[in-house]
């Protein structure tokens, strides 16, 4: 199972861990993690890193 952390572009705060799905809707990113807990941040995703389960972020959150 493939799992990604997602952060925050500015200073690399942790937005989300185990994050298991992302969508993106109407402009927002949805996060949607392992316990299928949701979050929504308006921002761009910057980068992905698939071999380091990595997720950036550019937002203001």
């Amino acid at each position: 199972m493939c799992l990604s952390n997602i952060y925050r572009s500015s200073d690399h705060t942790l937005l989300m861990e185990n994050t298991s799905k992302i969508r993106v809707e109407n402009g927002e990113i949805v996060l949607v993690d392992l316990f299928g807990r949701t979050k929504r941040i308006f921002g761009e995703i910057e980068s992905v890193d698939l071999e380091g389960n990595e997720v950036v972020i550019s937002c203001e959150e």
